[in-house]
């Protein structure tokens, strides 16, 4: 099983239209990514094959998260630092051994792994705590030595995506360009367009609706496709940035690598409340339909590893990571993939498309951010709240339509009056607009996502 899954990985680039990812056969490969950052540093082997394992049941494709953690030098789950004397080009094997194993580990689950170096926001870039002590700000030699430290050790691993950055806006270019080369010359010799990489950008918690790292890096050699974290906002509005980013020039493919976290406090404060399994879920159908290639989810207790005795941040801690595992929204992200994949995104191309749409689109809460086939031979519609909308059949391929209402919650397709079904609800004539009223009452909670197939395109049930 395991030597299966291992065979199964098979290292990713950017396809020929250059809005999605495929492997070197081909394969369209959809990013369902889970937010690990302290995986590294907080869980012994016994728990991260735990963790690992339930992600991969619960259809992840992708981990990430961070080599070192926010202090630097700091001790792992075995009390092992990452470098001698917290010297940067002496790196410690009892350290990196443990890193081994975890990714080991993820390769044997068939799981690709999204890894940054080092933590731009408190390693590298002078803009939280100034430039004093941060490790990587001028040392463009020992950046280039670490890069290709990391290359040269991971250089036969073919499921990891390395990402620059870490929480910052890019000003230290020649320190991250340094970093690309070292990675370059340690795992490709030299060829940069070998590597797949990305760089994680801040948040859009106070700078709404989400940043990109297409703003500042969108021309960088190394950066293949962009991330955006459109944050902990309730309003944030995600699909407004992967909308800017997908019309950007050379193209290139983007995601949401952070948005909401399930069950973090808004904005950082647990008097404004929690984000729950609606606000993450709308987040990714957002941004999916916006023209993004993928998604990662994140949750609170497991973005920092929080376990008894050692729980990083206390303003933030509500959940320990054997618990937080079990959220609903977690499950409710292989819904979202199993949606996806029912329907091609490549051969032909699935393109955002909002002019199907016989009623404003809506923001927040009333949001409608539809998809298509660029051949009209599906739409997918993602209704937030559950509301009547209208929408013109003649955008649909063909003389007959079906429609099925996806229901986002347990994967599974109903009809108008809100009982199971694994057939269409309708089959309509694409001559003219229908209304589409979701079942259930509209409001919070209540996001339905109509599907329309071309009649004759003989796609399988939504989700399978």
């Amino acid at each position: 099983m395991l030597a299966q899954s291992r065979a199964s990985i098979r290292p990713l680039k950017v396809d020929a239209g250059g809005h999605y990812l495929v492997n070197e056969e081909g394969v369209p490969f959809f990013w369902l990514g889970d937010t690990a950052w302290k995986l590294f540093a907080n869980l012994d082997e016994q728990e991260a094959h735990r963790y690992l394992t339930d992600r991969k049941q619960k259809k992840f494709t992708v981990i990430q998260a961070h080599l070192l953690d926010w202090e630097f030098n700091a001790a792992n789950v075995y009390g092992h630092p990452p470098f001698v004397d917290g010297n940067i080009n002496t790196p410690d094997s009892a350290y990196w051994g443990h890193v081994d194993f975890i990714i080991d580990q993820a390769e044997a689950m068939g799981l690709y792994m999204a890894l940054l170096p080092i933590w731009a926001r408190s390693h590298i870039e002078p803009q939280v705590g100034g430039a004093e002590g941060k490790v990587l700000y001028n040392d463009t030699l020992a950046a280039y030595h670490y890069g290709k430290f990391l290359g040269d050790r991971y250089k036969e691993k073919r499921h990891i995506i390395w990402i620059l950055g870490g929480d910052a806006w890019g000003t230290r270019d020649v320190i991250y360009d340094r970093l690309a080369q070292g990675l370059a010359a340690g795992a490709a010799g030299g060829k940069q367009a070998a590597l797949l990489m990305s760089y994680h950008p801040p948040g859009g918690t106070h700078r709404p609706p989400a940043t990109s790292s297409g703003e500042f890096y969108h021309n960088k050699a190394w950066l293949d496709f962009n991330m955006i974290q459109s944050g902990h906002r309730v309003d944030n509005q995600n699909y407004k940035t992967i909308t800017q980013d997908y019309q950007r020039m050379p193209i290139k493919p983007t995601l949401d690598s952070e948005p909401c976290y399930e069950q973090h406090p808004v904005e950082h404060k647990f008097e404004k409340g929690v984000f729950n399994a609606w606000h993450v879920r709308r987040r990714a159908y957002w941004s999916l339909l916006a023209g993004a290639f993928g998604f990662t989810y994140g949750a609170n207790g497991i973005w920092q590893m929080d376990k008894p005795g050692k729980i990083f941040q206390q303003s933030h801690h509500n959940y320990f990571w054997y618990d937080a595992l079990h959220f609903e929204g977690a499950r409710d992200m292989a819904y979202v993939r199993a949606l996806m994949e029912s329907r091609p995104f490549l051969n032909p191309e699935r393109v955002p498309d909002q002019s199907i749409l016989g009623v404003e689109a809506g923001t927040v809460d009333e949001r409608v951010q539809c998809a298509r086939a660029v051949d009209g031979s599906y739409w997918i519609m993602y209704i937030t709240n559950g509301r009547e909308i209208t929408a013109d059949l003649s955008k649909v391929s063909g003389e007959k339509c079906h429609a099925w209402w996806y229901n986002p919650r347990d994967g599974k397709t109903y009809n108008a009056a809100n009982k199971q079904k694994n057939k269409p609800f309708g089959k309509f004539s694409t001559a003219k607009a229908q209304q589409f009223d979701p079942p259930g009452k509209t409001g919070p909670g209540n996001d339905w996502i109509l599907v329309l197939d071309n009649a004759e395109s003989h796609y399988s049930i939504p989700g399978y």
